[in-house]
Order: structure tokens, then C-alpha cells, then sequence
């Protein structure tokens, strides 16, 4: 078995549901979607952050090749809707495994934080 058909069948096995909205249709999926643990050193929005400080607004996305993704896409989780902000393929040995992405909840973004830079 190649390295991506054991990653797909973790993935059928332990991952979350997920839709992607592309080109007018949905499609449904599984997919490990969790918190990105990203740490700041940063002033936000001009109030003092400790180190350490955890930012908790975006998710990280791994899932299948079979459903590459661009910035911009939509995807749903938990009944959440997150906009893709950047996505990459991982490939080893010459072989597409995985899609990684990190993911901006819409009500996220609609607060206006200062490094929203996404799609």
C-alpha cells in the first residue's frame, strides 16, 4: 500500500467530517481538523501579549489529496464555515500525501484582526 492510501484510511477512520464548497457544488469528506496552537510575542491590536500567549483563531486542516484546496475555499466543520487562508500539498518519495491548510472561522475574520491576511 502506498504512504497516502494508509493516511486515507486513518483518515476514514479517525477524522472528522468536513464539506467543501467549490465551484457550486459541496462536497463531503473526512478530514483531521483541530485548534492551531500559534504563539505571539506580538502587540495585538495594541495590548500587551505574555509569552507564551496560545492564538486560537485559526485551525489547522490535514486531509486528502483527492480534495486539493486553494485560499479562499470555504470549508464547514461542526456546523462552522472557515475560509481556506493558505494551503500546501506534503509530498514524500515522490508521492502526494496529504493536503495541510490553516483555517480562519468566518466569525473569526469579521472581527477585524490585525493579521488577517487570507484569501
Amino acid at each position: 500500500m502506498r504512504m497516502a492510501g494508509y493516511f486515507e484510511h486513518s483518515l476514514e477512520k479517525y477524522g472528522n467530517n468536513v464539506t467543501l464548497t467549490r465551484d457550486g457544488r459541496t462536497e463531503e469528506f473526512k478530514a483531521f481538523v483541530l485548534p492551531l496552537r500559534r504563539r505571539h510575542r506580538l502587540y495585538i491590536n495594541d495590548r500587551y501579549v505574555p509569552a507564551g500567549y496560545f492564538d486560537n483563531r485559526y485551525l489547522l486542516y490535514i486531509g486528502p489529496c483527492s480534495h486539493p484546496l486553494s485560499s479562499g475555499m470555504m470549508i464547514g466543520h461542526n456546523g462552522i464555515r472557515c475560509s481556506v487562508v493558505t494551503a500546501e500539498e506534503f509530498t514524500s518519495h515522490n508521492e502526494d500525501i496529504y493536503v495541510w491548510a490553516i483555517l480562519m472561522p468566518e466569525s473569526k475574520a469579521e472581527e477585524g484582526y490585525y493579521d488577517n491576511y487570507g484569501g
